[in-house]
């Protein structure tokens, strides 16, 4: 073989090479950063927190078996199987659980996601359950709010609804559209 062919050969091959190690290994890299982009930095099991005012009364707990914090690309804490428990003057009022969660806006709201199941837990109120697929809940601010179907339960009747909003602390509660049960309010 001719040492030009032969040069012309290898700078070929090397141009190719080149293009080879550019395409194959460039592209992986672009995929591992947007792939770190979504790891954790941090991963907490087994979590129980709990948040009293000054008096040292609980005001607020929640459990979950896995909390997985993420810093990018947005500030979010996901949580599996998460249950809330808000309280009022120290003792129990409500109950929220779901099969997932979603801590936002540094905890100030968190979304419930999958079976979410709300109770209320007060011995001297009526007590009350409902359900539905997804909720907005503010902790400090006890409210929520939910644009999926709901069914509400209660020894006075059954109530279902597409969406919710539910100030907690005052009872105060807002079915948006497509209302439907029976209610018989208590004797006054």
């Amino acid at each position: 073989m001719d040492a030009r062919n032969l040069l012309s050969l290898s700078g070929v091959l090397l141009v190719i090479g080149a293009a080879g190690y550019y395409w194959g290994m460039g592209h992986p890299k672009e995929v591992l950063q947007g792939a770190e982009e979504r790891r954790p930095d941090y991963v907490v099991t087994n979590i129980r927190g709990t948040e009293t005012d000054t008096q040292g009364r609980l005001l607020r707990k929640l459990t979950a078996p896995e909390l997985r914090h993420y810093d990018k690309p947005e500030d979010v804490a996901e949580m599996e199987q998460p249950t809330m428990t808000l309280f009022d003057q120290g003792r129990e009022a409500w109950q929220l659980s779901a099969r997932q969660g979603e801590g936002l806006k540094q905890g100030t709201e968190v979304v419930l996601r999958g079976q979410v199941h709300a109770e209320r837990r007060d011995p001297a109120a009526v007590p009350v359950t409902f359900d539905t697929e997804s909720l907005h809940v503010f902790p400090k601010e006890e409210k929520l709010y939910g644009e999926a179907d709901v069914k509400i339960q209660s020894p006075r009747g059954q109530l279902s609804s597409r969406g919710i909003q539910a100030d907690m602390k005052t009872g105060d509660l807002v079915l948006n559209q497509n209302v439907q049960g029976n209610y018989a309010p208590a004797p006054r």
